[in-house]
């Protein structure tokens, strides 16, 4: 059991026991309910942070692209699995993320009527998340109006994705809060990977490799957020997708931590002769496509 979760059932037991307890229970009881409150409310404060510290689902896009990264259509979720998320509010908050970042993805390459299409389908899943204010009429509207402008765009939907985690929060819903941002990650991880694993390859293999080397590193940056993610997957209610989606992040964890620290070594010790390889992130690219799998299936 995890230590906030820890905190909250010590906090519960000792409300029972001063429930039952002689003289003055009452009053004893209600000082346990305002503490027990306080932490919710604490781990509520957590998952706000988190939320403004990661990067918006517009950020991995954006960098891809200012790296020379061609548009790839195939690599987003497609739109017509939306209707089969939902009827679970876990699978709906987790493509929800997807889907955020898949918009950022649109707006940095200005597909901006494929990306307003997304916008609008989107309101199919923040029902069932609980979200629906944050992708609205008014929302879209603002998105419809600032079609030309790609800076706007991202603004609107970094703006969605925190709106969300906000109202999440406010519902006390969590563990959704958690898997949303888990989703939007994991999308951001999974497009900038397939981009190097699919990058033609008729170049010379040195021309290429200095073209994708900044992608490569893009990737290897994510370990920061990775980290601050799963410090918000830790501090929620346990659930048996919450639960489930640590375990799987924990896997990616693992090799940034492992064979990906020795390069992060090499990066910051690099005098001019160390050259970041595609064949780098074959392991992680693996690992986080099959994790993308589970959620988009």
């Amino acid at each position: 059991m995890k230590l906030n979760q820890l905190k909250l059932a010590s906090l519960a037991l000792s409300a029972a026991v001063l429930v039952s307890s002689c003289g003055g229970g009452q009053e004893k009881s209600s000082d346990a309910s305002s503490e027990f409150d306080a932490a919710k409310e604490q781990v509520a404060a957590d998952v706000s942070k988190v939320l403004k510290d990661l990067p918006p689902p517009s950020e991995v896009p954006y960098l891809l692209m200012n790296a020379g990264a061609e548009f790839d259509p195939t690599i987003i979720n497609a739109l017509d699995k939306m209707e089969s998320y939902q009827t679970d509010e876990s699978k709906a908050a987790l493509n929800l993320g997807v889907y955020a970042t898949d918009i950022g993805y649109l707006t940095s390459y200005e597909k901006s009527e494929l990306a307003l299409d997304y916008m609008g389908e989107c309101q199919k899943l923040a029902a069932p998340v609980g979200v629906s204010g944050a992708i609205d009429y008014g929302m879209i509207s603002r998105f419809e109006a600032n079609m030309e402008n790609k800076d706007s765009l991202a603004s609107i939907i970094n703006e969605v994705m925190q709106k969300s985690g906000e109202r999440l929060s406010e519902l006390e819903e969590l563990n959704s809060a958690a898997l949303l941002l888990a989703g939007s990650w994991i999308e951001g991880v999974y497009i900038s990977s397939t981009i190097v694993n699919t990058y033609p390859d008729d170049l010379p293999e040195e021309s290429r490799t200095l073209i994708l080397e900044p992608l490569v590193k893009i990737v290897i940056d994510q370990k920061v957020s990775l980290n601050d993610l799963m410090q918000v997957m830790s501090d929620v209610p346990e659930t048996p997708e919450v639960n489930s989606m640590i375990a799987e992040l924990e896997k990616v964890k693992a090799i940034y931590d492992g064979e990906l620290a020795e390069v992060e070594t090499q990066i910051a010790e690099n005098t001019g002769g160390f050259v970041l390889l595609p064949s780098t992130l074959d392991n992680l690219s693996a690992e986080v496509s099959r994790i993308r799998s589970s959620i988009v299936e």
